[in-house]
């Protein structure tokens, strides 16, 4: 039987970093240390893009530089460098061209510069690479920085029997170097404008459903090449993270295809995806033990066969277990062993805010909510810890809390609303308000859920 673990989900890009004296990143594995969390849980670590989000990225494959604290150093030598570009040849040259020619042409999409440079005429390329290498030299020594650094926080997490666990996207931004070094791989018409885009049909969090804009895959063409792009990014990912979680895992299945520039999801359609065959070359890079299926909103069968039949862990969120009369399988009663419980997600509210939302429901509300609200007695003063406790207690391999709930934040500590573009991703935490949580009282409710979960197992 595997052994329970809880952590924390706190994401590098929201870090207030000016008074930071010592690199936040220790101060807070300290904290994990001290409280027995053994699970560190980030976004996607990829430079955002539109809107600041994490999940329409740049790159698929490149770090975030504005992630890690400047106060970490680390050494190298050149052969050291060379030997990681040789390895990342597939990718880092891409990369840089890709930012360097976006510096070029004033930040515009890659979509929007001249010919010569959106259909990669080779002359075109090669002089500009010429003409532009120091840019070029730079943005490749930064990431090989990243992937140092990274590798330094991933082994000191590591040393301390912390696990980092990452986010990986399903789709790519269609702004990104990914998209713009291998447009093949995409459903995109001849002038490489995409014919149909991803999101959602109408659900829990939009009435209209939600378009996410980005292209969506030509799968015959990545079946050709044995899935080589896709196993590469789970290579990348396994280098930097212990565990993983695979964003709108569905898609695997079937896509919600929206025709572009249709101003709502509703007039999309279901699309089949690549199913076993791509799943399993991604679980010889990933064991499934490690591998958390990303499987909210509308699931269906196939879907849920493919989770089972492979023993991957799926998502349970606290906030979505008391909308009915009955229990559903977010109910801390129904949550099984094989799961990551959240009490909220990045696109949820606070718990706090969760519970102002909802405040006028209190007594009124003839299921499942009220008896939470009854059973635990929850009010705005203490809603957050008993959440947090509920959380803790449930049969869940792995736990894992938020830092704006273990803050006590409200509405303020939002850090998405779905379907809504401006306004996310803005979250910003110091050092100094680590100290605000009650690291003893969490440490704790870890040994005694743990010490529970370890007895009824």
């Amino acid at each position: 039987m595997s052994q329970r673990k809880s952590g924390i989900f706190l994401h590098l890009g929201y870090i207030d970093r000016c008074r930071e004296v010592v690199p936040f990143e220790y101060n807070f594995i300290k904290h994990l240390i001290d409280s027995h969390q053994t699970v560190w849980q980030n976004l996607p670590i990829n430079p955002p893009g539109r809107y600041n989000s994490p999940y329409s990225a740049l790159s698929s494959f490149a770090g975030d530089i504005n992630l890690l604290s400047e106060k970490i150093s680390v050494n190298y030598n050149q052969n050291e460098y060379d030997v990681w570009l040789e390895r990342n040849s597939d990718w880092n040259k891409d990369w840089a061209l890709y930012r360097c020619l976006k510096n070029e042409f004033g930040n515009k999409e890659w979509y929007k510069w001249p010919d010569e440079y959106k259909f990669r005429d080779e002359t075109s390329i090669s002089n500009f690479e010429r003409k532009r290498s120091s840019c070029i030299d730079k943005l490749l020594l930064e990431q090989f920085l990243f992937d140092k650094k990274w590798a330094h926080l991933k082994q000191k997490c590591n040393d301390k029997g912390i696990s980092l666990f990452g986010d990986v996207s399903f789709y790519v931004a269609l702004d990104s170097a990914d998209v713009w070094s291998n447009p093949h791989l995409f459903d995109l018409d001849s002038n490489f404008a995409p014919r149909c885009v991803s999101g959602v049909p109408p659900d829990f969090f939009s009435k209209k459903g939600q378009v996410w804009h980005n292209p969506l895959y030509v799968w015959k063409e990545h079946l050709k090449t044995n899935f080589k792009w896709w196993q590469r990014r789970i290579e990348i990912n396994k280098e930097r993270f212990d565990l993983l979680r695979i964003d709108h895992f569905r898609a695997i299945v079937s896509n919600w295809a929206i025709p572009h520039k249709s101003k709502t999801a509703v007039e999309g359609y279901w699309r089949r995806g690549p199913g076993e065959k791509l799943l399993r070359k991604l679980l010889t890079i990933f064991p499934a033990e490690k591998l958390v299926a990303e499987d909210l909103g509308i699931i269906t069968k196939p879907v849920k066969r493919l989770i089972d039949n492979y023993k991957i862990k799926g998502m349970r969120v606290l906030q979505f277990g008391y909308n009915s009369r009955i229990p559903n399988e977010h109910h801390h009663t129904k949550i099984d062993e094989n799961c990551v419980c959240y009490i909220g997600t990045h696109d949820n509210n606070t718990i706090r805010g969760w519970f102002s939302e909802k405040r006028d429901e209190i007594g009124k509300f003839p299921g499942s909510y009220s008896s939470l609200v009854k059973n635990l007695d929850l009010n705005e003063a203490n809603i957050s810890k008993k959440m947090i406790e509920l959380a803790m207690s449930t049969k869940a391999e792995i736990c894992i809390i938020t830092i704006q709930d273990l803050l006590n934040m409200g509405e303020e500590g939002r850090i998405n609303v779905p379907g809504q573009n401006k306004g996310n991703w803005q979250l910003s935490i110091g050092s100094d308000e680590l100290d605000r949580v009650d690291w003893n009282s969490f440490r704790k409710l870890t040994e005694t859920t743990d010490r529970i979960n370890s007895i009824s197992k």
